[in-house]
Formats: C-alpha cells, sequence, structure tokens
C-alpha cells in the first residue's frame, strides 16, 4: 500500500476492542467476528495490490520513510497500552464467564495479529523493543529462534516453523512449540560460548526474558489480582496460537531439494506461500510478501514486493487462518494448490 498511515490497523484495531468492551454484550467478540467473519469478505472485495513497484520504491521520500516507521511505532504503542488497560479492566469491572471469554479471545487475536506482526518486523530492525513486546506472550525466545533458527532452515525438515505435507495445525503447534523452544536454546548455548560465557547467566536472553515474563504475572497477580493474571496467560497462549497459524499457513508442504554435497539449494520464490491481498498486507506490516521477505530478511516492510513467480495463496489471511483450524477443510484447499504449484514447477523447465 503506497499510503503509510493505511498500516495504522494496529491503532484500529486497539479503539475496536475498547469500544467493544465498553459497549458489552456481542462487543466483547467485535474483534474475532471483524478478523474471521467480515474481513474474508472484505479481502475478497477489495482484492489484490502489487505495490510496490521498482520506480515508486525509488520515489521514495525520507519523510514518507518515516511516516511508515512511525505506523510501526504507533503499532507497538498500541498493542503495549491497550494489554495494560485491558489488565485494569477486567481487574474492575465484573464480568460473566462467557463476557470474560470473549474478551480474552479478542486480546488474543491483538495479541497474535497486531503485537507479532509489529515485533517480527522490529526484530528483524535490530530493535531492543522486540524482545518485551513477545514476553508479553510468554514467547520470547522466538526473538532468538526467528532469525538464527527458522531464516536459515526455512523449507527444510530440520525448521520448527515450515509444516509437513499433511500435518494438521494441531499437530503442528505442539511441535513448533517445542521444537524452536529447543532449537533456541541450542542457538544460545553455542552464542554464549563463543563468547566464552556459561548458558546459565544474566547474559543468556532465553532466562533473562522469559523471567522477565513471570515477573509480569507476579506483579499482575500482586497489584491487579488473579483475573487479570488469567486474562494475560490466556491472550498470550492465543497470540501463540496466531503465530503458529500464520506460520503453517506461509510454508506448509514446501521443501528445498538438497543438494549432492548435502547442503539444500538456496531460498527462492517456490519457498514460500504469498499473498498479495491488500487487506491481509495492511493488517500483517506485509507478511504476506513472504518470499520477499526470506530472500531479504532485512528489507523494511514498506520495501517488500511482490513475486508473480512464487506460490501464492488462493485467500487472505484471515480465511486461510480459519481453514488451519478445519483440518478437512484445509487438506481439501491447499493440497490441490500444492498439487498444481509441485506441476507446474516440473513443467516449467521443459
Amino acid at each position: 500500500m503506497r499510503y503509510p498511515y493505511a498500516y495504522g490497523a494496529g491503532v484500529i484495531v486497539a479503539a475496536l476492542v475498547v469500544a467493544g468492551f465498553y459497549f458489552g454484550g456481542p462487543g466483547y467478540f467485535a474483534l474475532p467476528i471483524a478478523t474471521f467473519l467480515l474481513m474474508p469478505l472484505v479481502e475478497h472485495w477489495r482484492g489484490v495490490s502489487r505495490w510496490p513497484s521498482s520506480r515508486r520504491l525509488a520515489r521514495l521520500s525520507q519523510r514518507t520513510v518515516r511516516r511508515y516507521d512511525r505506523m510501526l511505532v504507533y503499532g507497538a504503542l498500541a498493542s503495549a497500552l491497550l494489554l495494560g488497560w485491558a489488565l485494569w479492566a477486567v481487574s474492575v469491572t465484573p464480568l460473566a464467564w462467557w463476557e470474560f471469554a470473549g474478551f480474552a479471545l479478542s486480546m488474543g487475536v491483538v495479541a497474535g495479529l497486531v503485537g507479532i506482526a509489529v515485533s517480527h518486523e522490529l526484530l528483524h530492525r535490530g530493535s531492543r523493543f522486540a524482545f518485551p513486546l513477545m514476553a508479553t506472550m510468554g514467547y520470547s525466545h522466538y526473538c532468538v529462534e526467528h532469525l538464527r533458527g527458522h531464516h536459515v532452515l526455512v523449507a527444510t525438515p530440520e525448521d520448527a516453523a515450515t509444516a509437513r505435507r499433511g500435518e494438521p495445525y494441531y499437530a503442528f503447534v505442539p511441535r513448533t512449540i517445542a521444537w524452536g523452544l529447543r532449537t533456541a536454546w541450542r542457538i544460545e548455548r553455542l552464542r554464549l560460548a563463543r563468547a566464552g560465557h556459561g548458558v546459565f547467566s544474566f547474559r543468556n536472553r532465553i532466562l533473562v526474558w522469559h523471567g522477565f515474563t513471570l515477573t509480569l504475572v507476579a506483579a499482575i497477580a500482586w497489584l491487579l489480582g488473579p483475573t487479570s493474571v488469567a486474562l494475560f496467560v490466556i491472550q498470550g497462549a492465543i497470540g501463540v496460537s496466531v503465530l503458529a497459524a500464520i506460520d503453517y499457513i506461509e510454508h506448509y508442504g514446501l521443501l528445498r531439494a538438497k543438494l549432492p554435497d548435502g547442503r539444500y539449494e538456496r531460498i527462492g520464490p517456490a519457498h514460500a506461500w504469498n499473498c498479495d491481498y491488500l487487506i491481509t498486507n495492511v493488517a500483517t506490516f506485509n507478511l504476506g510478501r513472504h518470499t520477499a521477505h526470506h530472500e531479504r530478511p532485512g528489507l523494511p516492510y514498506y520495501r517488500l514486493r511482490t513475486y508473480p513467480d512464487a506460490p501464492q495463496l488462493p485467500h487472505g489471511y484471515s480465511l486461510m487462518l480459519t481453514l488451519a483450524l478445519i483440518p478437512p477443510l484445509w487438506f481439501r484447499v491447499m493440497d490441490r494448490e500444492l498439487a498444481a504449484w509441485s506441476a507446474r514447477t516440473v513443467a516449467a523447465p521443459a
């Protein structure tokens, strides 16, 4: 999207959650309804966007670049401030169980779509704020594993975040969480060993930031009470589940070939599912431009370009996330897409 302020979805989402809370009733479910029922319709109505062209990128002014970066800051602030407000709100507002469930689901969707999208972009910018944002979901080791694990091993059987063909989402989630933590620990252990430090030290980022999460839980329990603790834990669990679902749809069934020397072929357009739907990319800081992101991980989100020769998801992220939760529908749609893509790549040399 050529207009920087279009990427202010995080602020809009935060406002929707707050408004839904004070509206009450179905308002507690406003965000899930908007995300999973209304957004797919809007996505197909609005269609795709293949912006930016190389000409447009060459003409980006510093003022425009600052505006794009500002949207990232607004998204981070909206996510953090919304969580702080929500923890306080449930501590002072009596809620029926179904109202709390709807509100917790809304906050989990915010964590998974806004918080993680912002954290992901900040992580690739080298920002120190990626760790604390992910710590609010109890998933700070992601910041270690993602750069040195996923981006190195993507589209291989060794990658924690690459779903295998025929693997249902519900089997992928525990595998990616456990494998990702193990990979992150190995990466951190090797990093500390090269620097001459032991793994159990204050230099271990996994221990430090998971300790930060536990400290947050203790502080929330002391200051706000058990209902706020429950909200914090549930929104984090849902946020991590949404992250796993995004990884699931971005790499499902795509594998790099192994070369005679034992290494894998270079990452290319064929190793990530792309999505050019405008609403998906505006809402997720261009995560749908996933091939471009993997080929040049340090590129800012507004410079990621579409790859017409890469595999394309048939729908936007909102509908694809819903399909992932219903394995028979997912396999019916995506195994057909995967077979068509495989046939295309086999036929391409001829």
